[in-house]
């Protein structure tokens, strides 16, 4: 009886299953043992020819590689080979790690390429779904490629008289996609020049599976300017922009890690300390999976919101309230300038004896006269709140944290050689100048969508932010074109809100459900979110959804009134019959995604001049469906049509 494609490749994924496994089990015999391993026989790949202890990794294996013949350089003779999480042989064939130089084989980013690069011929994407292979998409690249580009090893498994090969790989041109970072080495992708979307059926497959509570590790479907821009040299400063959904949390939860894994190339590196920052706590504990994952539990990466960050220089136990400033004053960097000046006033006062915070910021306010010449700045610094009640505004924060480093900064913030921030539209300019003294390395990866703009006291352009952190004006900005976690409708309904030159979607989920506005009674709107909710769980039955909306007490009380179980106050998930829906604010919803969200109250959400940044954000958490309940009347550009 002859084998269908289906039986071949129902063999095939048994056989990747069963490479996985072995995979596994070999990286957790390799953690559990004190002696050194086995390298690659090239040890190019790895840089290091030491002996070193395995940390215990989860074992996926990410894609295979088949080339268009033997390789006697690199594979001893073999054509094929896998990418995976680090280093193993699996019965003779090799598995390289996704942060080696040989992984571009599969990433196939634009310059920096691998001399295998040429000679690929089929490239296999394994889709893992809990720690098991689910599926994989082979895309041939070359007209000569094998009719079996595959060894078999561990199953035997007979080859039809003859099998069509799959068809060759149509590789669509990119959309806008970042352009190169470094000059190429002479090695161009024969058939893949220019790049576009790569492993888009597997790609596809991970878009519509439900969300999960935190970020997942994504190394099969990156796309070749995502991981381009992830393997930039530590050395290297950038700038990453890009609208909702567009990769820029993958870029900086996988940046990070491959900066300090001990399988990146030395010169791509980082020799020091690495902090990560986000917007909010939430942020942090949706990122840190990855990280640890991925960085093998490097301890030399710290994650922090920046709230978190002032909290923590702070020592603070409670997180302060209110809005980020109140004035352009509370956060503007020239506050540097008059606090250095009380610190050397006080120190000369005192004998140069040892401060405190509080001691510079109570000199401060009741010196203000004789440290700030302008009137406007005495005046502020007189009108200033005792400190007690400074520490418990987030106003606040920058400048008292600024005060700390500076008369006794952090040991265990030291050493910090790079800074990748994430939604860094958020950052005023006195966080930055502080961020500048903390990173004393000075190297950056700033990522962030200035249309996302919370407040009119944050900076306007990326030069604004190069001149607070003073690096080279000529520091590169990359533009991520195209969106990957909503849907076009969905996108299409939330570029409304941008001025007409920013409303180009380039959305690749083109399909989805057209945005449901739903207009009800004031006293109704808590019961109508709550049946939505209900609605889009049953629709959504292993996947997360959420509501924001800058008012969520109506909804909370339905919430409980149906059996729902929650905090009235607190950003947490609300449970029922082993369901979960997540109440949050629109600042706690940055960085995040779900499946459905249901955003409450437009018109109630904060404006800032020119931009609608909170609202903006907001529409943009969903990946597949997205509900606007309202009893007010909508901004003008969501009314039309």
């Amino acid at each position: 009886m002859s084998i269908t494609r289906k039986d071949r490749k129902d063999l095939d994924l048994e056989d990747e299953r069963t490479a996985q496994k072995r995979y596994a089990k070999l990286l957790r015999e390799k953690a559990s043992s004190s002696s050194g391993y086995q390298g690659p026989r090239n040890s190019q790949w790895t840089r290091t020819g030491l002996p070193t202890r395995r940390d215990i990794s989860t074992g996926e294996l990410i894609g295979r590689i088949a080339l268009a013949g033997p390789d006697t350089y690199v594979l001893d003779g073999q054509s094929d080979f896998y990418i995976g999480e680090t280093y193993a042989e699996l019965d003779g064939v090799a598995v390289f790690g996704w942060n080696t130089p040989i992984a571009c084989t599969f990433y196939r980013r634009r310059n920096n390429h691998h001399k295998l690069c040429d000679e690929v011929a089929v490239i296999r994407t394994l889709v893992n779904r809990n720690g098991q292979i689910v599926d994989f998409a082979d895309d041939v690249v070359r007209a000569d490629a094998p009719a079996q580009p595959f060894s078999k090893r561990g199953l035997a498994i007979p080859a039809p008289p003859s099998m069509p090969k799959p068809p060759m790989l149509d590789v669509p041109k990119p959309v806008d996609a970042a352009p190169p970072a470094e000059e190429s080495d002479g090695h161009d992708h024969a058939d893949h020049a220019p790049l576009g979307i790569r492993a888009e059926a597997a790609l596809r497959a991970e878009l519509q599976a439900p969300r999960t509570k935190g970020l997942s590790v994504v190394l099969a479907t990156l796309q070749s300017d995502q991981y381009e821009l992830i393997t930039i040299a530590a050395t290297d400063s950038m700038i990453i922009e890009g609208k909702p959904g567009t990769g820029k949390t993958i870029i900086a939860s996988h940046r990070a890690a491959y900066l300090v894994h001990k399988d990146t190339p030395p010169e791509n590196r980082l020799d020091g300390n690495l902090l990560l920052i986000g917007p909010t706590e939430g942020y942090s504990k949706h990122v840190l999976d990855v990280i640890n994952r991925l960085a093998a539990g490097s301890e030399r990466i710290k994650v922090l919101s920046l709230p978190e960050l002032w909290q923590h220089i702070l020592g603070l136990n409670i997180s302060p309230m209110g809005d980020i400033s109140t004035t352009p004053q509370d956060v503007d960097w020239k506050l540097v300038k008059l606090l250095r000046r009380a610190i050397r006033q006080l120190k000369n006062e005192n004998g140069g004896a040892a401060l405190s915070a509080q001691q510079v910021y109570d000199y401060m306010r009741t010196n203000s006269a004789a440290i700030a010449h302008e009137p406007e700045w005495s005046s502020y610094l007189r009108d200033l709140p005792e400190y007690r009640q400074a520490v418990a505004l987030r106003a606040h924060s920058p400048l008292l944290a600024y005060i700390q480093w500076e008369v006794a900064p952090l040991a265990d913030l030291g050493d910090i050689q790079h800074i990748i921030i994430d939604e860094s539209q958020d950052v005023t300019p006195l966080g930055w100048v502080l961020l500048d003294e903390i990173n004393v390395g000075d190297r950056w990866t700033v990522l962030g969508d200035l249309n996302q703009r919370r407040s009119d006291h944050t900076p306007t352009n990326w030069r604004e932010i190069l001149d607070l952190i003073a690096i080279d004006e000529g520091t590169p900005v990359f533009e991520l074109a195209i969106g990957y976690r909503s849907t076009r409708p969905i996108l299409e309904f939330a570029t409304r809100l941008l001025p007409r030159s920013e409303r180009t979607v380039n959305a690749f989920q083109q399909e989805g459900p057209a945005p449901v506005v739903d207009k009800v009674r004031p006293a109704e709107l808590g019961d109508a979110v709550a049946a939505q909710v209900e609605r889009l769980l049953t629709a959504y039955p292993h996947g997360t959804v959420a509501v924001i909306g800058p008012d969520t007490a109506a909804v909370r009380r339905s919430l409980r009134s149906r059996g729902w179980v929650g905090s009235m106050r607190a950003v947490s998930p609300w449970e029922r019959d082993g369901r979960e829906v997540t109440v949050l604010d629109p600042d706690s919803a940055r960085g995040i995604e779900f499946d459905a969200v249901v955003v409450v109250e437009p018109a109630d959400f904060k404006q800032n001049r020119g931009h609608q940044g909170p609202l903006y954000t907001a529409l943009t958490r969903a990946n597949r469906e997205l509900v606007v309940v309202h009893s007010k009347p909508l901004p003008d550009a969501l009314r039309r049509r």
